[in-house]
């Protein structure tokens, strides 16, 4: 599941009305503060070159980013495609996508893909 989106009554509830209980209803969304030595085994669990990513896996790391930093999830059908495509994204498709985050979204792609091309150069 992509969407952090609540509802009821087939009323999608927004993120600053969200109830109290939500990280007792979403327990594996909760995000442990710890060093940044230990951050690069925290969840999501998928791959380090985001290239290979699958359209979950990109969705994942949209809503568990977005949620780390507190921001409003947005709707799943904003990001359905693979690592690849999210390559050729610039920061305005990003910020056209996510107005709130959309920029930090684009800036952790980025690092991500240029740790993981770095590696691969380490390892020729």
């Amino acid at each position: 599941m992509c969407s952090l989106s609540i509802s009821r009554h087939n009323l999608e509830v927004p993120w600053f009305a969200r109830d109290i209980s939500f990280k007792e209803q979403y327990p594996e969304l909760t995000v442990a503060k710890v060093s940044s030595k230990r951050e690069k085994f925290l969840p999501p669990y998928f791959p380090k070159d985001p290239r290979s990513w699958s359209r979950d896996e990109v969705c994942l790391w949209v809503t568990w980013t977005l949620f780390s930093h507190n921001l409003p999830c947005p709707s799943v059908d904003r990001f359905l495609m693979n690592g690849k495509a999210v390559c050729l994204m610039s920061v305005n498709m990003f910020t056209a996508r996510v107005p709130l985050g959309g920029k930090m979204l684009y800036r952790d792609f980025q690092i991500r893909l240029a740790e993981a091309i770095n590696s691969q150069r380490k390892l020729k």
